[in-house]
């Protein structure tokens, strides 16, 4: 049976810049391609350009820190079985 891990505040904080980055940086293509003139623009291919960055950014940072903590949780888990082995062998 698989444990259910609690989100740490790491990535509760992510979530939140995560959704402040793709709300705001919409905003901004938004304005950067109106004050273009509704015209596509190099400014504004960069503007969209570096949100997409920043988004891939969050996301691999999010997959990161979930395998981070998946490794974490099963050395953990390791060491226990370790540490249960070696206390039943030394009682026998």
């Amino acid at each position: 049976m698989e444990k259910k891990r609690r989100t740490s505040l790491f990535e509760k904080l992510l979530l939140i810049v995560g959704f402040f980055v793709l709300v705001i940086g919409y905003f901004f293509i938004n304005k950067a391609f109106v004050s273009e003139g509704f015209v596509i623009s190099w400014g504004f291919l960069q503007t969209v350009f570096l949100w997409l960055l920043m988004v891939i950014f969050i996301i691999l940072l999010a997959i990161g820190e979930d395998i981070k903590e998946g490794i974490l949780l099963e050395q953990l888990d390791e060491l226990r079985e370790l540490k249960e082995g070696l206390l039943k062998k030394k009682n026998r």
